[in-house]
């Protein structure tokens, strides 16, 4: 069963970076494409990306033996279209978060979630649960949860 690439990558919308990555990775896997020389994968992954991935490829700067080498290209697109985000923001952002008028704790502990997943906690559920039981707005519930 002969399988086709996925559709080009939208250039312009380099945050469907990891969609489309999944996309191809499936690709790659379905048609056996995985068990090729490392030159092939490279070369059948700029393909499927469409004519401005050459352009942003050359810009890498890779030796000849890392321009062969899947991985390390697929690490340099990531590196390009992922951009690095400021942790000391995104747990700034995450620490002021308070349960909102109307929120219900479910959809707080959900948002809070969301935004501890960039944050680079080392214990992760433990600040989550340490900012659900400051940030809560029932102050009773706060304070039996700071005491057990």
């Amino acid at each position: 069963m002969a399988f086709k690439p996925p559709q080009s990558f939208t250039f312009s919308e380099p945050t469907s970076w990891p969609a489309w990555k999944d996309r191809f990775s499936r690709f790659r896997l379905a048609s056996k494409l995985h068990k090729e020389d490392q030159e092939i994968q490279v070369s059948s992954l700029l393909y499927a990306m469409g004519s401005d991935a050459d352009k942003i490829f050359t810009q890498f700067g890779l030796s000849a033996d890392d321009g062969k080498d899947y991985k390390k290209v697929l690490e340099k697109f990531d590196e390009h279209f992922i951009p690095q985000r400021n942790v000391i923001h995104v747990r700034a952002t995450f620490h002021k978060r308070n349960q909102k008028e109307g929120e219900t704790i479910e959809q707080y502990v959900r948002v809070l979630y969301e935004l501890a997943e960039h944050a680079d906690f080392d214990k992760k559920d433990e600040t989550i649960r340490d900012r659900l039981v400051v940030g809560m707005r029932d102050k009773e519930m706060s304070q039996k949860l700071q005491l057990e």
